[in-house]
C-alpha cells in the first residue's frame, strides 16, 4: 500500500523549510502552538489532492513573499504495479532506501520504487500539480502531472474538527467514496423528483392562480407563443434533489445532529473500514472524553481494516500522548521558519526509557519549556508557587508556555530533562542533595544547555527551607504538618530524631523561640523529610500539600533573599521569566 516516506516543504505559509521522513504508521504531532503542526497536515493533503477549483492567497506563502514560489513535494512508496508501468508514471520513478532512509533521484537494486508529487503556487496563486524528480526538475514549463485516476487513489481521508459532513453521500464524504460500483442512487433520485412533481400538481392545482394569470397576460402582450396553459408546478432541478440530501439517520433522526465528538468517532470508524491508506487527523481530541480519545487512540493504533494505513495527527492532549506511545510521537519545532520534526524515540537512550517518560510525563511533552522537579513535593512547591506569583501580578507558567512536572527522583529526573533537551525543549531540574544524582548525569544536562538548581550542604528541599525559612513560618509549617497527619504523629517524629542524635525528647510542639537553633532546625527538617523504608514518608510528600507549604512560606521569600531557598525560587522565577 502507498504510503508517504519523505516530506518536504518550501515556502509554504510558517514554514521556510521543512524535510522530514515520517514513520510508516502513526505520526503524532505535538508541539507548542504556532509550531506549524497543522500547516504540515495542511500541505500533505495540499499536495496529494489536486483541485482546480483551488485559489490561493498571499497568506500561502512564507512572510507573505509571493515572489519565492512555495513548493510541496510528497514522496511515496509501497506503490501498486499499475501506477508504475512505462504509460503511466514509470518514467518518473526514483528510489528509496528504507534501510538508510534517503531517497535517491533514479530507482535502483537495493531502492523501492518512489514517486514524488509537487505542487507549486507561484504568485500567479493557481496551484500546479506535477510528479518531480531532479531529472525533471524546476526548469521544465510543463512537467508531466499524475493522471486524475492515479490521484484519486492516493486522496487522504482528513478528519476536521467538523465531521458532519461526511455522515451524508455528499461530494467526497466517505460513504461516497464507498460506492465504487455505479449505485442506482441516480435513478432512484430521479423517479423521487417526478413523483415530488406529480404530488405538488395534485395537491392543489389553483396554488399561485393569481400570479399565473398575471404572468400569461404579460406573455400575451409580447405575442409570446404558448404551447398551452400557464401553471406552477415543482421545478425539480430548482430543488437540487441530489445524493448529497441522502445522510445517514438512526430512527429518523439525522447522524449529522450528533455531538461534536459522537460524530467524528462515527466517522472515524468508517473511515478506516473505507481502507484509506493515509488518514490526516486534526486536534485528534476535538470534542472527546479522555476515554473515548483513549478507545480513538487504540483504534488507530491496532484495529484498522487496513494495518498499512498510515496515520498522521495532531494533538494537545495528554492523554492521546500516553495512549499513543513513545514510537508514534514527534516534535514539532518551528525556528525563524525552519521547522523540525523529530521522533520522542530518536532522543532517548531506548524504547523503554522512552515510554516511561511519556507514559509517566505527558504533560512534558506539551510545553515549551519545563520544570522537572525530583518529586512530589518539588512539584507542589513549584505549582503552589505559581499560583501565588500568579496572585501577585506576575505572568503565569501557562501564558509563559512551562509546565511543572515530577521528575520521580534525582536519576530519572536528570533522564527526562536530558531526553527533553534533545527533543529542542528548554528545562530547569530542581534536585535536593540528600540523595544525590549521579553528577556525570546532571554534568550532561547542563552541557546540552538545561539548567539545574540544587541545595547546597546535601539537603533535601523540607531540609532547605527548616534551616533558611524564619521559625514563625517554621511553627506555620509545623502546624500544617499537624492537620497533614496529626500531632502525635508529627511529634513522635520529631522525637524519633531527637533520640537519634541523642537528645531529650520533646514534651509538646508548641516550638517556643528558644528552641530556634541551627541544630533543632535540621532535626524539624529531617523529622519533615522522613525516610525512605518508612510506611508513611515525610510530611509533605503529596502536590497538594506542596502547593499549600508553598502559600504558607511564599511572604517570607521576600525577607530572606540572600539564604539558599530564597535564591533558589528567585533563580527559578528568572528562569520562568526568560
Amino acid at each position: 500500500m502507498a504510503r508517504i516516506v519523505h516530506i518536504k516543504i518550501e515556502n509554504f505559509r510558517g514554514i521556510r523549510l521543512l524535510e522530514w521522513i515520517p514513520s510508516r504508521k502513526v505520526n503524532c504531532l505535538i508541539g507548542p502552538g504556532d509550531s506549524c503542526k497543522t500547516t504540515i497536515l495542511d500541505a500533505i493533503e495540499l499536495a496529494l489532492t489536486p483541485r482546480s477549483y483551488l485559489v490561493a492567497d498571499d497568506s500561502d506563502f512564507f512572510d507573505l513573499d509571493v515572489e519565492k514560489a512555495a513548493k510541496i513535494t510528497v514522496t511515496l512508496a509501497g506503490l501498486p504495479a499499475e501506477f508504475k508501468a512505462d504509460d503511466r508514471n514509470g518514467l518518473h520513478l526514483r528510489g528509496w532506501n528504507e534501510g538508510l532512509q534517503t531517497l535517491e533521484d533514479e530507482p535502483g537494486d537495493g531502492l523501492e520504487d518512489a514517486l514524488s508529487i509537487r505542487v507549486t503556487i507561484d504568485s500567479s496563486l493557481e496551484p500546479r500539480w506535477s510528479l518531480f524528480n531532479e531529472r525533471i526538475g524546476d526548469a521544465s514549463e510543463d512537467p508531466p502531472a499524475l493522471r486524475y485516476k492515479d490521484a484519486k487513489a492516493l486522496v487522504p481521508s482528513r478528519l476536521g474538527s467538523y465531521a458532519d459532513r461526511h455522515l451524508g453521500w455528499g461530494r467526497q464524504s466517505i460513504l461516497t467514496r464507498f460506492e465504487e460500483a455505479q449505485s442506482p442512487a441516480a435513478g432512484i433520485l430521479a423517479k423521487i423528483g417526478r413523483d415530488a412533481r406529480s404530488a405538488f400538481r395534485k395537491e392543489n392545482p389553483d396554488v399561485f392562480k393569481e400570479t399565473v394569470a398575471k404572468a400569461k397576460a404579460a406573455a400575451s402582450k409580447f405575442a409570446v407563443h404558448m404551447r398551452g396553459e400557464y401553471k406552477a408546478e415543482l421545478d425539480v432541478q430548482g430543488l437540487s434533489i441530489s445524493s448529497g440530501g441522502i445522510s445517514l439517520h438512526d430512527d429518523g433522526l439525522a447522524l449529522r445532529n450528533l455531538g461534536t465528538g459522537s460524530s467524528r468517532l462515527v466517522v472515524s470508524a468508517l473511515q478506516y473500514d473505507g481502507g484509506d491508506t493515509i488518514t490526516i487527523v486534526d486536534e485528534l481530541e476535538h470534542g472527546l472524553e479522555p476515554h473515548r480519545i483513549a478507545r480513538l487512540v487504540r483504534y488507530l493504533k491496532k484495529e484498522r481494516k487496513n494495518p498499512d494505513t498510515q496515520v498522521f495527527l495532531t494533538s494537545h492532549s495528554p492523554v492521546v500522548i500516553r495512549e499513543a506511545g513513545a514510537e508514534d510521537i514527534h516534535t514539532v519545532r518551528s525556528k525563524t521558519g525552519t521547522v523540525t520534526v523529530t521522533a520522542v524515540t530518536q532522543a532517548a537512550a531506548d524504547l523503554d526509557q522512552a515510554q516511561r517518560h511519556v507514559r509517566a510525563s505527558p504533560d512534558a511533552f506539551l510545553a515549551r519549556r519545563i520544570i522537572v522537579g525530583e518529586g512530589r513535593t518539588e512539584l507542589g512547591l513549584l505549582r503552589g508557587f505559581d499560583a501565588m506569583w500568579t496572585v501577585a501580578g506576575r505572568d503565569s507558567f501557562a501564558f509563559l508556555g512551562v509546565a511543572a512536572v515530577d521528575g520521580a527522583g534525582n536519576s530519572s529526573a536528570t533522564a527526562l530533562a536530558q531526553h527533553l533537551l534533545k527533543l529542542g525543549y528548554d528545562a530547569l531540574v530542581l534536585l535536593d542533595r540528600d540523595d544525590p544524582a549521579p553528577e556525570a548525569t546532571v554534568a550532561a544536562v547542563k552541557a546540552m544547555g538545561g539548567r539545574v538548581v540544587e541545595w547546597p550542604d546535601d539537603c533535601s528541599t523540607e531540609e532547605r527551607m527548616f534551616l533558611d525559612l524564619p521559625w514563625p513560618t517554621l511553627q506555620a509549617l509545623v502546624a500544617y504538618a499537624e492537620e497533614c497527619i496529626g500531632s502525635d504523629a508529627v511529634l513522635a517524629r520529631v522525637n524519633n530524631v531527637m533520640a537519634e542524635d541523642g537528645l531529650a525528647a520533646l514534651p509538646d510542639l508548641s516550638l517556643p523561640a528558644g528552641l530556634d537553633t541551627a541544630g533543632f532546625r535540621w532535626t524539624l527538617g529531617k523529622a519533615a523529610k522522613g525516610k525512605k523504608n518508612q510506611k508513611k514518608p515525610g510530611w509533605f510528600k503529596e502536590i497538594s500539600r506542596g502547593e499549600r507549604v508553598a502559600e504558607i512560606v511564599f511572604a517570607a521569600l521576600a525577607n530572606i533573599p540572600n539564604q539558599p531557598f530564597a535564591k533558589g525560587v528567585a533563580y527559578i522565577r528568572g528562569w520562568v521569566d526568560g
